[in-house]
């Protein structure tokens, strides 16, 4: 957990932002979202078995005339800020079970110059070597229907932003596929069907890797709470993703996991 001395580096953080910005009468900035939406992620993460896991859910609220003020495409801001927090919690070693959402909302009740937000307390994943004393979480009711974008990736948000995380389904058709790019050889793709999808050198994965940089079992892509999620196996070289150093973390299209000297990239079904 953050020290005495992270505590007091953010009490000054909001004693001279906020009132600041309410004296000079400047509207929020992105950059004040920012940095609430990653005092919220720090505040509500919960660390288990060694791991730190982080919310994935957030609601910002603003005055209704910042909110007004914001430039520019909202949906635009709104996908940079989840991008940022993303990154943010990848820079702190932080497990994201999904890609940061989060709605950015007009209020009355909120002061000009002031950022609220709200995150969703972590709801940690179902596993039979939970330590004692972390309660297990309970069943709640199913979520209500929502839209998906023209071409079905994923669910809309209320900003119209399709969230760009593969979900899990319960048919056999494949919603995603691999496609593995191995030096010296042409690229092949492997259909994700479910379960679990384990890669690495040895023969006895379900995608071989021939490639030295590459250990013998070294990650594995299954589904948790509804998402394809990559997990490192403890290799030798690590994995990356988009370019950054993973253990944990929701993949969604487009994105590059580095294992070795070889690449996998996430693609939507065709």
């Amino acid at each position: 957990m953050a020290g005495p001395l992270a505590a007091v580096e953010r009490f000054f953080e909001r004693l001279f932002e906020r009132p600041a910005a309410r004296i000079f009468q400047a509207h929020v900035e992105p950059v004040h979202i920012q940095r609430g939406l990653e005092r919220a992620m720090e505040s509500e993460r919960r660390m288990v078995q060694r791991r730190t896991y982080a919310p994935n859910t957030y609601r910002v609220l603003l005055n209704t005339a910042d909110y007004a003020a914001l430039d520019g495409d909202r949906a635009a801001l709104t996908r940079d800020l989840s991008e940022s927090l993303r990154n943010f919690a990848r820079g702190h070693g932080y497990v994201l079970l999904a890609r940061p959402a989060l709605e950015i909302e007009g209020s009355a009740a909120v002061q000009l110059g002031d950022v609220r937000v709200y995150a969703q307390p972590v709801v940690l994943p179902a596993t039979t070597d939970r330590p004692a004393g972390i309660p297990r979480p309970q069943p709640v009711a199913p979520p209500p229907p929502v839209a998906t974008d023209t071409n079905g990736v994923g669910p809309v948000d209320g900003l119209g932003q399709a969230t760009a995380v593969f979900a899990a389904h319960s048919s056999s058709m494949p919603r995603a596929q691999l496609a593995i790019r191995v030096p010296n050889k042409s690229v092949e793709r492997f259909q994700v069907h479910g379960g679990t999808v384990r890669l690495g050198r040895s023969q006895d994965n379900n995608v071989v890797l021939s490639d030295d940089r590459v250990s013998r079992h070294h990650g594995q892509i299954g589904v948790r709470l509804g998402m394809l999620v990559y997990t490192d196996l403890g290799s030798t070289n690590g994995s990356y993703l988009n370019g950054s150093p993973v253990t944990e973390i929701a993949l969604g299209p487009g994105d590059v996991l580095q294992l070795g000297s070889s690449t996998v990239t996430i693609e939507p079904s065709t």
